[in-house]
């Protein structure tokens, strides 16, 4: 009995802390914060702010680019609000799945650019100006053949971003003819009861490209491609998706076409010099002395991924440092030199170069490497 009182104590306890916690809101494992927001339904109004705000900051990195397509486009995006406003009038604040067809795959194509443009200015961070300008060169085109579609549908596909497998933001392929692979994201891609959508590449007049696509992978949100080995030509590399949907009565039906477009561009020529001295012990001790710099040039495909070349270094066998400088020359002839650098023989040399470079040397083997830094380019292939 005196076991059963204590439980029912416990229990009329227990009940009374849930009841006062409840009372000050603190209940659930984030108790004293905010509740987790859901992000609001789409609506007119907030694709004509996401436009607004796209818009800006594409006219501010305009400033920065002199030449490039990218206060055009800025322009492009406003032009794209507008017309956005005046397609749904009253209708603004009503998400955009309960639009009429057209209205509706108008706004997503709106929403669409927004997407494609956030991407540009995060992906072009790092670039060298030659990038800079093929990338706003796809994004120019993007954005005008989004202002430029018409027809919709209950469920209309679209392409919001091409990415690589990895998921970076894709813009520019350098035409090695190589071959590629990579995808295209979107919504209403795939209707799983009907056949798989037709992908086909034109140039930007529309001419097909003699290197077509092929699907290897699709999902209602995703469409993986492989491009074949194949030498691309330079300029816009557009790529048109045709899906299906399957309509009651009527079968799998053709929706209206979706595009996407990367700019095929030559890859920036970039090439890197070094001078590595060596400073060995001076005869009879003191601050040693520095031995005549062995200098050299890295093998080609700097900038196209890491590179790396064994030193030949023969001053002395028991060294007391190192020092390391090096010249980056891109391909319209200006250049950049960083170092010396020094360091303790024992030590390796890290140093960051211009055009999203790293340079690092290895005195335990006598290797220089040159691979893109971190924060280089990302929206190149």
């Amino acid at each position: 009995m005196a076991e059963s009182a204590a439980v029912t104590g416990i229990g009329k306890l227990g009940a009374g802390i849930a009841v006062a916690m409840l009372a000050l809101g603190l209940t659930g494992p984030a108790a004293g914060q905010a509740a987790p927001q859901i992000a609001p339904r789409l609506t007119g109004e907030l694709i004509i702010a996401q436009l607004d705000t796209a818009q800006h900051d594409l006219a501010a990195r305009a400033t920065g680019s002199p030449g490039s397509s990218l206060a055009a486009t800025s322009q492009k995006l406003a032009d794209l609000g507008r017309d956005l406003r005046k397609a749904l009038g009253k209708d603004l604040a009503k998400p955009i799945d309960m639009l009429g067809n057209e209205e509706k795959a108008q706004a997503y194509r709106a929403e669409a650019a927004v997407q494609r443009t956030q991407a540009f200015l995060e992906a072009s961070k790092g670039c060298l100006g030659q990038d800079v300008a093929a990338m706003a060169a796809a994004l120019a085109r993007t954005v005008a053949l989004k202002a430029a579609a018409s027809g919709g549908s209950k469920l209309p596909p679209v392409i919001n971003g091409v990415e690589t497998l990895d998921r970076r933001p894709l813009f520019v392929l350098h035409g090695d003819g190589a071959g590629a692979a990579f995808a295209l994201t979107g919504e209403n891609l795939l209707d799983a009861q009907c056949a798989s959508p037709v992908v086909s590449a034109t140039d930007a007049q529309g001419k097909p490209q003699a290197v077509q696509p092929v699907v290897t992978g699709v999902l209602p949100n995703r469409i993986e491609l492989k491009l074949p080995a194949g030498a691309l030509p330079s300029g816009s590399y557009v790529l048109n998706v045709v899906a299906q949907r399957k309509v009651f009565l009527m079968g799998c039906t053709a929706q209206p076409p979706t595009s996407a477009v990367l700019e095929v561009a030559p890859a920036p020529k970039v090439s890197v010099s070094y001078a590595l001295t060596q400073t060995c012990p001076a005869p009879g001790g003191g601050q040693g002395r520095a031995m005549p710099a062995v200098t050299g040039s890295m093998p080609e495909g700097v900038g196209r991924g890491t590179v790396a070349k064994y030193v030949t270094v023969d001053g002395c066998a028991d060294p007391l440092s190192y020092a390391i400088s090096a010249t980056v020359t891109f391909g319209d002839g200006h250049g950049s030199t960083v170092g010396p650098i020094s360091q303790i023989a024992s030590a390796g040399i890290t140093a960051g170069l211009p055009g999203g470079l790293s340079l690092s040397w290895d005195p335990s083997v006598h290797q220089l490497v040159v691979r893109p830094a971190a924060s280089s380019c990302k929206g190149v292939y």
